[in-house]
């Protein structure tokens, strides 16, 4: 349950920042910004992000039954 937990939190924290970047990005409205959010390695940190947070969920919900 331990592992799930950390799994969970480590993909909101880097869902998170990358919502941050984003929204930084439309704060500063800086071009050079703008390249880096629509990058593809951001994207693939967005994928696993959320990937990790469904694995960590799934392992919390299957530690439970």
């Amino acid at each position: 349950m331990r592992l799930g937990i950390y799994l969970l939190l480590i993909g909101i924290g880097l869902l998170a920042a990358i919502i941050g970047l984003f929204w930084l990005k439309d704060r500063l409205q800086s071009p050079r910004l703008a390249r880096v959010a629509h990058s593809e390695p951001i994207a693939r940190l967005a994928v696993i992000g959320g990937a990790l947070s469904l694995i960590g969920l799934l392992l919390i919900l299957s530690s439970q039954f």
